[in-house]
C-alpha cells in the first residue's frame, strides 16, 4: 500500500480529504496541519507522495516544498489548493508535481496519485497529467 501525506491548516478539508483517500483502500494515509509539521512527518517516515495545501499559516505550500527538496525529501508533491488566480502549469514550474483544485471532484485527485504512484520516475509525467482536473 503506496503512502500518501496530506498537508492542509484547514481540518475539516484535512480530514475529508484523509477519509476520501483511504477510502479508496488503495493508500495508506496521515495528515499534519503545517509546512513544519509536515518537514518532520516527511524525514521521520518518507511518504511516498505528499497532497499539500498552498496557502496556510506560517510556511506556505511552498516554502515548504523547497524546504523538503532542501532537505532530500524527493517524494512527488501535489499542490491541492483554493487558490485557481495562478494557471496550474506555475505550481508545476514552482516544482510541484501535480495540482488539483480543491473545488474539483476529489476523485480527480485520487486519479492523479495514482498517475503519479505509477510512474518510476517523476520527470516521465506530462503536464497534462500534472493538471489533471485543472481544465
Amino acid at each position: 500500500m503506496r503512502n500518501v501525506l496530506i498537508v492542509d491548516d484547514v481540518y475539516t478539508v484535512r480530514m475529508k480529504t484523509e477519509l476520501i483517500i483511504r477510502n479508496t483502500g488503495s493508500f495508506s494515509v496521515r495528515s499534519v496541519g503545517s509546512g513544519a509539521e509536515a518537514l518532520a512527518a516527511a524525514a521521520g517516515n518518507p511518504p511516498d507522495v505528499i497532497v499539500m495545501d498552498i496557502v496556510m499559516v506560517g510556511m506556505d505550500g511552498i516554502a515548504t516544498l523547497q524546504a523538503l527538496r532542501d532537505r532530500g525529501i524527493t517524494c512527488p508533491v501535489i499542490a491541492y489548493t483554493a487558490r485557481r488566480e495562478r494557471h496550474p502549469q506555475e505550481f508545476i514550474h514552482l516544482g510541484f508535481d501535480g495540482f488539483i483544485p480543491k473545488a474539483e471532484n476529489i476523485q480527480a485527485l485520487v486519479s492523479l496519485l495514482r498517475i503519479i504512484l505509477n510512474r518510476k520516475t517523476r520527470r516521465h509525467i506530462t503536464p497534462q497529467e500534472r493538471s489533471v482536473g485543472s481544465a
